[in-house]
């Protein structure tokens, strides 16, 4: 797939020095809360404007967990792309193929929302989509294409960065897909330890497609309470 047709996409996550992802077990004492909020300030400082997660990250940070809402329609909605007026220049994303999460508005944290589904959900779920002013994009008809996808982020929203952030089997599924061009990694002074833990990519044996993918390191940075940034460009095979 040609950077012309899809957003250009940078990777941002923190892990522990043992590459876990952020887990419930890393506790809540003050050390670790500054580590935590490191993510925030960096994801500022980069300043991309347009940012993505998959729907279980979005439910835990950010929707609370929240049912969908179903409005009853009055007639069989078309499975066609809504784009909603918004004047936004930044955008919250969420890959969400069978439209489990529960929206209440339009707007996350002063960015419009955008939502991708597949064609299985249900009229139900689209009016109330609509009714409140989020955006929609059908990309696939069972499982979200993730080229597809990022197609009508570039064309339909004009998108040309974009951050993804999350978790890990969705980080694994754009690696899969050789369609993250730069990892910025926040390497935590912190073991995790465990094995229940998420690693940064997850991709399931059953349809990775090579094998490891080589990357090449641009930069590293020391910042706050022994953090290191850690800067890389993909090499893909193909």
């Amino acid at each position: 797939m040609s950077i012309k047709d899809r957003p250009y996409i940078i990777c941002l996550m923190m892990t522990s020095v043992d590459g876990k992802i952020l887990g419930e077990n890393w506790g809540d004492r003050p050390e670790m809360v500054t580590l935590k909020n490191k993510f925030e300030q960096i994801h500022n400082q980069i300043g991309i404007k347009a940012w993505i997660v998959g729907r279980t990250t979005m439910e835990k940070d950010f929707t609370d967990y929240t049912k969908p809402i179903l409005k009853k329609a009055d007639h069989q909605i078309d499975r066609n792309d809504y784009v909603a007026a918004h004047g936004a220049q930044s955008f919250a994303i969420a890959l969400d193929g069978k439209g489990k999460l529960g929206w209440e508005s339009a707007e996350m944290e002063g960015d419009h929302v955008i939502t991708i589904l597949t064609e299985r959900v249900e009229d139900a779920y689209l009016a109330h989509l609509k009714d409140i002013g989020v955006s929609y994009i059908f990309a696939g008809s069972d499982e979200i294409e993730l080229k597809t996808a990022l197609y009508k982020l570039r064309h339909l929203f004009g998108i040309e960065k974009l951050m993804l952030e999350g978790g890990a089997r969705i980080n694994g599924s754009f690696l899969n897909e050789e369609l993250i061009d730069e990892l910025h990694q926040l390497l935590l002074p912190i073991a995790d330890g465990t094995t229940a833990t998420s690693t940064l990519f997850e991709i399931d044996e059953a349809i990775k497609k090579e094998g490891a993918t080589l990357l090449k390191l641009e930069n590293v940075k020391q910042i706050e309470d022994d953090v290191l940034w850690l800067t890389y460009k993909f090499k893909y095979s193909s």
